[in-house]
């Protein structure tokens, strides 16, 4: 179910580093990654700019620590006391550590087979549905805009009668035309989740949200502005712009606690990894989230 293990990620973001150790550890027969396994990794770093393996081992180790203290007892992972591996010490009785682990999965889809990427994200999408429902006001109406959602996304056939549906529930006067896109579009025009409060009457001007939930290690750059009112604002033209969220996997801290890639983070809300975790505790949300079986499937697994 996970593959590639032995292809390190490219750059030297201990975040990533890190994810690629836990990975290592989640799926090894002895269910741990160690300094020594490390530097047997086939590919570390670039001909061009080689990486001193026993740097970059103290540096994803020690974030590692910090993710064990930030994260709690919802963290799957310790560190030996000689800082020299790292372990898998997860507690099968805590669903905050599945959700972990899931997560972490999810923020990994380079090593996930394609044919596997669907069914792992919409577990992802679902897990966001959850959280996004507590984060906008008590007793606003939550939807979905994904493809084959069921009750949570109601919006079907082309985008543009989406858009249109879109508009009528948020109270907005559309300014679109089914030839502003492709005709065998019916995806979500960059918008995963919405929700809407009708404050007691049938005017606009109404508290709005939506929502764009992401996997991409990369993608998340420009994918915080899809579901912006940036890209959007002609499209509905309401009273008052909605707030924009971005939800993603990643575990996107610096070593320092602050937000790796500040620069690149524009107006969206973002909801990561030590978010969602925090949050899906927060709100008491376990029972809600949908399964991850990917997480039992790498538990099996006998990377050797």
């Amino acid at each position: 179910m996970l593959v590639r293990l032995d292809n390190p990620p490219n750059g030297t973001d201990v975040f990533f580093w890190s994810d690629f150790a836990e990975l290592r550890a989640l799926t090894h027969a002895d269910k741990c990654f160690s300094r020594g396994d490390l530097a047997q990794v086939a590919r570390i770093g670039t001909p061009a700019e080689p990486l001193n393996h026993e740097e970059r081992w103290r540096s994803l180790i020690d974030f590692c620590g910090i993710r064990r203290r930030e994260f709690g007892v919802h963290y799957p992972f310790s560190v030996s006391a000689d800082n020299d591996t790292l372990e898998l010490s997860l507690d099968n009785n805590s669903p905050g550590q599945r959700l972990y682990l899931g997560l972490l999965i999810a923020a990994s889809l380079r090593h996930v087979p394609k044919t596997r990427m669907g069914g792992i994200a919409r577990n992802f999408e679902k897990t966001c549905f959850s959280v996004f429902s507590r984060l906008v006001p008590k007793y606003s109406e939550i939807r979905a805009t994904w493809a084959n959602g069921g009750s949570e996304a109601p919006y079907t056939g082309h985008l543009y009668e989406k858009m249109i549906a879109i508009a009528k529930d948020i109270r907005g006067n559309p300014d679109i035309h089914p030839s502003d896109f492709k005709i065998n579009n019916t995806g979500d025009g960059g918008i995963d989740l919405i929700a809407w409060h009708s404050m007691g009457d049938t005017r606009p001007g109404i508290p709005i949200a939506f929502a764009q939930c992401g996997c991409s290690r990369d993608d998340w750059t420009f994918k915080q502005a899809e579901a912006s009112p940036f890209l959007h604002r002609n499209h509905f033209r309401v009273m008052h712009d909605w707030a924009t969220y971005y939800f993603m996997p990643l575990d996107l801290r610096e070593s320092d606690g602050h937000w790796a890639y500040k620069s690149k983070i524009g107006q969206a809300i973002l909801v990561d990894r030590l978010r969602l975790v925090r949050l899906v505790d927060q709100y008491s949300l376990y029972e809600d989230l949908p399964d991850f079986p990917c997480v039992e499937e790498a538990l099996t697994m006998a990377e050797t």
